[in-house]
Order: C-alpha cells, then structure tokens, then sequence
C-alpha cells in the first residue's frame, strides 16, 4: 500500500484507488477533526492515528485480520480501517474520536464511547442525532438512556437507533452540565453508578429530563417522512 503521512496521521491505501485520488482531500479534513477533537476535549495524543483506506468492508476485514466486513472501525491505541471508495467514505470524526478520547479512558460502556463519537459527527445518515430522537420518541422507537448504559442491552438494539439517541443525549448533558462534568464521568468504569456521583441524579431521572426536552421541538412533516423511508419504520 501507499502512504501518505501528515502532522497527526500516517495513510495506508491502494494504488489507483478512490482513496490516492483524493488523498490530499481526506488528510485536510482529518487534520481539522483531529484539531477540532483535541481543542474540545483537552487532550492531544502523543502519537500519530495510523489510518487504513480500503476499497471495500472485506478488504477491511482481510487488512485488519479477521476477515469480517466492515465499513470502519477504531483499533486502539492508534490504528483506524475504514472504507473509502465512491459510494462509502467513512472518514470524519467518529473512530479519531473514539481514540484521542481512549488517551483519557476507554470506559467499560458502549454507549457513553459511541455517544461521545456521535456529539462530534452531529449526524446519522445526513440528518441531525436530535431529530432521530425526537422522531423516535413520537414513533415509539425511543429506547431510555439508563437502559443502554447497559453494555449487554445497548449491543442487543439497532445502531440506527442507539446511536443517534446517545448522541443527542450527549449533546444535551454537556450543553446542559459543561464538559468538564461529562469528562470525570468518561474516567469511570461504572457508569451508572458514577452518574449519580457526577450529576447527583439517577441514570432514570436524567433520561426523563432529557425527554422532556425532547418533547419541546417539533419535527419538519416533511424531515420526517425522510426518517421514515430511511429506517423503514
């Protein structure tokens, strides 16, 4: 493979792939993700995100070793395979979130790491974690947060789901609480009880304050009737 290293990062990929062509495009935006990640969170890792672009989910699987497809995923410490080609780029913050954050922890919850990596995307499939929540919660799709703080729970449900909702949740305790609150709970392993340690609330009483908050937006008919053709529902 080819490589293409800048200040933060070192780049794998294919000779005349989509990835080469555009390479110079994928290094700029990285940067600026990487730069945007560690001004928030306060942390700058001591070394490089090594990145692999691939043709397809099975090249991931062949490169990373064992062989399942996949579009992108975060190898700690430093490592990052993704799939870039015409239809799928799945570059972005997601995964370098996922390990600049790992310098500080990797808490042992699911859904506190994806929705730490979901606050910095603000998007899943082209429209905003919020409105998938709201538009959720009015379907009856809406999965509680105390829930999927359960790792066993959270990896059971549809990601389409899970993940927009602890985004916007996400979203919603630092807007409401500060950073540096959401930051001591992401040093813990116990979640659920370090909730009530950081907040001084229930993992159930932060949900319900979240939904209420929910319940104030309203959904564009015509956003809406998007949502439901893409998650079928």
């Amino acid at each position: 493979m080819k490589q293409f290293e800048t200040e933060h990062y070192l780049f794998h990929y294919g000779t005349d792939t989509r990835a080469e062509a555009d390479i110079a495009q994928i290094a700029s935006r990285q940067e600026a993700c990487f730069r945007y990640i560690c001004d928030v969170l306060h942390l700058t890792p001591d070394f490089k995100i090594e990145y692999f672009l691939c043709d397809s989910p099975e090249e991931v699987g062949r490169i990373y070793g064992d062989n399942e497809p996949c579009n992108g995923f975060a190898s700690p410490p430093s490592t990052i395979y993704a799939v870039y080609n015409e239809n799928v780029q799945c570059i972005g913050f997601h995964e370098d979130a996922h390990l600049i954050s790992y310098t500080l922890n990797r808490p042992d919850c699911p859904a506190i790491r994806e929705g730490l990596a979901m606050y910095f995307d603000r998007k899943w499939w082209g429209i905003q974690n919020w409105d998938w929540a709201g538009y959720y919660q009015k379907a009856g799709l809406y999965l509680p947060v105390d829930r999927l703080l359960d790792k066993d729970f959270f990896f059971s449900q549809d990601a389409a789901i899970t993940y927009p909702i602890m985004g916007a949740f996400t979203d919603w305790l630092i807007a409401t609480y500060g950073m540096d609150a959401f930051l001591r709970l992401y040093q813990k392993q116990d979640i659920p009880a370090a909730v009530a340690e950081v907040y001084h609330k229930t993992p159930e009483a932060l949900n319900q304050a979240f939904t209420d908050y929910l319940r104030l937006f309203k959904t564009d008919a015509a956003l809406e009737a998007r949502m439901k053709d893409l998650f079928g529902k």
